[in-house]
């Protein structure tokens, strides 16, 4: 049975109001004496009225204001926030040493260590420091601010607020700050500790401060298997080290979380202090919306509007919002505004025949309510317009949130209620900045899920928890780091500091705080643990010589990943080696070369890439892509040769005709790849510069050839025939020689290699090719057409048809058409390879850098030369 104060639970019996020095003392003791309610059967009890100190006294104001009409009003944390950046920004002095943020945070700070300690404000006139003069001259001027507002900041009720309106009482705790203390002893009656206990003592020292971490994770899953365990633990860097304060405790306490759907279920401890309200879901999704309402919008950014879960009422909406965007990724620019990206959507849908997305619907009737409201607006103006926008996008589906998800929109909900009282401070904002305010207000607004005070709670403050506890561990109990070190609060004289008793800012007052807290947290627990780490990098640390005279425990426990739980927590897996598919169906579609391709580099990824579809989401980029400029250089070129027809044209042209026809031929080569996808005016523009510029240099050397003559241009596909499938393929040029022999040429804008050769050729296309059309062919070539190197890569027969270019070697063949039989053979088993379902790993020495199927071959080898491949 849980031992509470029988002190605390007389005052709250009796309704007395009970203040603690912080929230997080006066939630545990608000939670204790609910426990004892429950553990005693009770169905029906009062609420227990016990409070923190400044929320109290907030209270307390706001009930003075509705008592008198002249009171002047207090303003909200956000506001207050506001209000100090709005004095650092407009302030001349203080400018050269900190940023604004910073300056307010610590000018916020000092103020309040004023009214805590009450050090009077000439106190700090004496000082010649720049800090404590531009301090002195933002504090001024927030008065000012206030004074014309008619309102006071929270730190200036922390001298109390006269006599209370009813019995209060206060525990007994070293966190009381002077002002507030005297006040207390005045007006209200202390509760002393509970009673004393006699723990047994031990210190641990870890090899790490992960090490460190998870010694009292592991402790604490000993611990509960006892009965009624409960435990305090203080992690004093917990600010700092919070994720992996989580990650330790979920490693050893709540596994499950690790789950994919594992992640907002209880666990049996909490961790002090709360996390940024803008991270949980319903505000990170509200944010995201109001983002994309402004200014450009990435494609990443709608994307993940569109998939976003809060907008998806089914798995079938969800697959809906999906295919859009696979499609989108096919047609998108980088960027556009919000209302670009929701037009392009609606056609992008209807052109892939698709029913009306769910998503784009309720995102787009979001974004008519947030853009009924323009110009310069009061913040209750724009809250009004905000909340409707929420409940018709992300919020829609509210019914669906779990309670932790509730209680963050509640908090969110308050923030835009406070925000919304404002209009006197905030005064008239643009959208933008509104914005702006919002987001920052909600990163900055720590929120602590409400779910009680579990057994294992993890505390990230230095003090006396009050509450018996069976189990109390401190950890960083290092001779640097206890006592903690000195830090006198920014801004404020360090001399002015001491004097009135500021602990922080000195050595003696933080040995004694030190000193004080040692005794009470060994009377509050049956053990007390001390703990330190070493630092993990070869320096050994020490136990601060304020520790009890006992010989620390080296701790054996080692941190624990999520992957090891994870692989512990996996069903035994029986180990398969499928490497042969299905023999291919008739009614199954090939994608023509890219097959053989993929086949001949590896098994596996012709299998996945042709019969799975398994291909890379494609990612739009500013301006034209690869695949684009690519497609760009085919239509201009075409239209060249197709104006042209021959060698003996291309010499004779006039340089202004040469011109005319190159700028016609880039116009119509961007206006044909603008059709699928339009990148803006602005890429049209350059890309139609490059193109010029590059034709006119591939023309120079397509003039230093032995005459030719176009047979055939880019046109229709065609069909080749091999291991008994079709594979539609499609020839770019085709050129008759004087003599009547012929030239396949394929043009390639990037890297070009004889990549054709070999048993497995890294790309067959040019036998391929030669096999379609093999009559009186005596070369093949990449034309390989970019701005760094225009040039042919070719095998041929004879030394003079391409510009510096010899008779190749034919892989051993004495003709062309030797060779030719060799690729037709060499085809002919890569089809039939294909055809009868072969799909095993089995890649080529340079098959996996270009491959982005590591997460399904899970070949180590392939993903170690995948990860040089882009090093």
């Amino acid at each position: 049975m849980e031992h509470v104060s029988a002190a605390l639970l007389a005052a709250v019996a009796a309704g007395r109001t009970v203040l603690a020095p912080n929230t997080e003392l006066a939630n545990a003791l608000f939670d204790a004496v609910q426990r004892v309610h429950r553990d005693a059967g009770d169905e029906v009890w009062p609420t227990p009225r016990v409070h923190d100190y400044s929320s109290w006294l907030r209270e307390q104001h706001v009930q003075r204001q509705l008592n008198e009409a002249v009171a002047p009003r207090l303003l909200s944390e956000v506001e207050e926030r506001e209000l100090w950046r709005m004095v650092i920004d407009a302030a001349q002095t203080g400018r050269d040493f900190l940023d604004p943020a910073g300056a307010a945070r610590s000018a916020r700070r000092a103020r309040r260590t004023l009214f805590e300690y009450a050090i009077p404000i000439e106190a700090l006139d004496a000082a010649h420091s720049e800090e404590c003069a531009a301090f002195l001259e933002w504090n001024r001027a927030f008065e000012r601010r206030c004074s014309a507002l008619g309102c006071v900041s929270a730190d200036s009720l922390l001298g109390g607020v006269g006599p209370p309106g009813g019995p209060i009482d206060w525990i007994e705790s070293p966190q009381w700050r002077p002002a507030a203390l005297r006040w207390l002893e005045e007006h209200g009656r202390v509760l002393p500790p509970q009673r004393q206990i006699h723990a047994g003592l031990s210190i641990v020292r870890a090899p790490s401060p992960a090490a460190e971490l998870a010694a009292i994770a592991d402790w604490a899953r000993g611990k509960l298997a006892e009965d009624g365990f409960r435990a305090w633990i203080c992690v004093p860097d917990l600010n700092r080290r919070r994720a992996e304060v989580v990650d330790a405790f979920d490693a050893a306490l709540a596994p499950q979380r690790f789950a994919l759907r594992g992640g907002l279920k209880e666990a049996p401890y909490a961790v002090a202090g709360g996390t940024p309200l803008a991270d949980y879901a319903p505000v990170r999704a509200a944010l995201e919306l109001l983002a994309a309402s402004v200014g450009t919008v990435s494609f990443v950014q709608f994307s993940a509007l569109l998939r976003a879960p809060e907008l998806q009422d089914s798995d079938s909406e969800a697959g809906s919002a999906a295919r859009l965007d696979v499609a989108l990724r096919r047609r998108a620019s980088s960027d556009a505004d919000f209302a670009g990206w929701l037009d392009l959507a609606d056609r992008v849908a209807a052109a892939s025949q698709m029913v009306p997305v769910a998503a784009v619907q309720r995102l787009r009737a979001a974004h008519h309510l947030l853009s009924q409201l323009q110009g310069a607006r009061l913040f209750s103006e724009w809250v009004a317009v905000w909340m409707g926008a929420f409940q018709n996008g992300p919020w829609a589906f509210s019914r669906r949130w779990s309670s932790i998800e509730y209680q963050a929109a509640e908090a969110f909900r308050e923030l835009l209620v406070g925000l919304s009282m404002g209009d006197a401070v905030f005064g008239r904002h643009s959208r933008d900045s509104a914005q702006r305010i919002l987001a920052r207000a909600a990163r900055e607004t720590a929120f602590q899920v409400q779910t009680g005070v579990p057994a294992i709670w993890v505390s990230g403050q230095l003090l006396d928890p009050w509450l018996d506890y069976a189990g109390l561990w401190v950890s960083g109990c290092n001779d640097e780091q206890w006592p903690q070190p000195v830090a006198p609060v920014a801004l404020l004289p360090v001399g002015v500091q001491r004097q009135y008793g500021v602990v922080p800012a000195s050595a003696q007052s933080q040995l004694a705080l030190a000193i004080d807290l040692q005794s009470r947290w060994q009377t509050r627990a049956n053990q007390c643990v001390f703990s330190l780490s070493d630092s993990g990098e070869g320096s050994s640390s020490m136990p601060s010589p304020l520790l009890p005279r006992t010989i620390p425990v080296d701790s054996t426990a080692t941190p624990e990943p999520h992957w090891r739980k994870m692989r512990e927590r996996a069903p035994e897996l029986e180990s398969l080696w499928d490497e042969q598919a299905p023999p291919h169906a008739g009614n199954e579609r090939t994608r023509g070369v890219a097959t053989l391709k993929a086949q001949s580099r590896c098994a596996f990824r012709g299998f996945a890439e042709t019969r799975l579809d398994a291909q890379p989401l494609e990612q739009p980029v500013p301006g034209f892509n690869e695949r684009e400029r690519g497609e760009l250089v085919h239509h201009a070129l075409q239209h060249v040769w197709t104006a042209l027809g021959d060698s003996n044209a291309l010499h004779t042209v006039r340089a202004d005709a040469e011109q005319r026809l190159i700028d016609e031929a880039a116009a119509r080569a961007i206006e044909s790849v603008c059709q699928r996808r339009d990148p803006g005016r602005r890429w049209r523009l350059r890309e139609a510069v490059r193109l010029r510029n590059l034709l006119g240099k591939w023309l120079q050397l397509e003039r230093t050839r032995a005459p030719f003559i176009i047979e055939a241009l880019e046109g229709r596909d065609q069909i080749a025939r091999f291991g008994g499938l079709d594979f539609r393929v499609r020839i770019d040029r085709v050129d008759r020689l004087l003599d009547g022999a012929r030239v396949l040429i394929d043009y390639k804008t990037g890297a070009a290699d004889p990549d054709w050769r070999g048993e497995r050729p890294d790309n067959p296309q040019l036998p391929v090719y030669a096999l379609l059309s093999p009559q009186a062919l005596v070369a093949v070539a990449y034309a390989k057409v970019n701005a760094a190197e225009c040039g042919f890569v070719a095998e041929s027969e004879r030394g003079e048809i391409f510009p510096r270019t010899r008779r190749s070697e034919l892989e051993g063949m004495a003709t062309f058409a030797e060779l030719i039989q060799v690729w037709s053979g060499r085809i002919e088993r890569i089809a039939g390879e294909f055809a009868a379902g072969r799909a095993e790993v089995a890649p080529t020495i340079k098959a996996c850098q270009s491959c982005k199927l590591q997460g399904l071959c899970r070949v180590p080898a392939a993903l170690d030369e995948a990860d040089e491949f882009h090093e």
